[in-house]
């Protein structure tokens, strides 16, 4: 069977927390060096909405969200699964936070917006995709993305300390 999301695409994430427990990642401004977790982001949604919703989506922006709103009312119609639902719901915040995100990764933002994403935000996206996973009886991507939720908890902590 062909998985919607690839497996390989949380391994970004994996190493990504490895190199933020190593200290090659920091949460300050002038050395935060964020691309893994917007690519993370960026592919799974391209997948997500590509294989299983069946529209493909190439930005991040307003009229992304309008679409995305759209399809998820068509989805609450269809009565699909609320954790599918969420997703899309989450896929649209993504697009309100988009640009803060994209200027992390150039050295703008604070350390709180920082830790806001990675906490606020792609921890839970990583608890979401499980919880889709889960219901939609893909296995080996609830296992990959609660894997990969526990490791980049794990390197987040040691951030705040």
């Amino acid at each position: 069977m062909t998985l919607p999301v690839s497996l390989r695409l949380f391994d970004l994430l994996v190493d990504y927390a490895k190199d933020i427990e190593a200290g090659k990642i920091k949460s300050t401004p002038t050395l935060a060096s964020t691309a893994p977790a917007p690519t993370f982001c960026e592919n799974f949604y391209a997948q997500f909405f590509q294989n299983v919703i069946g529209h493909e989506i190439k930005t991040f922006n307003s009229k992304t969200k309008r679409d995305a709103v759209r399809l998820r009312l068509q989805m609450k119609e269809k009565k699909a699964p609320a954790a599918t639902i969420q997703l899309i719901t989450w896929f649209e915040k993504l697009c309100d936070i988009y640009p803060n995100v994209i200027a992390l990764g150039y050295g703008g933002g604070t350390t709180a917006s920082f830790l806001d994403f990675h906490k606020d935000y792609l921890l839970v996206l990583l608890d979401r995709i499980a919880a889709w996973a889960k219901v939609a009886n893909y296995p080996e991507i609830e296992q990959k993305a609660t894997s990969t939720l526990s490791v980049l908890r794990k390197a987040l902590e040691s951030i705040s300390k």
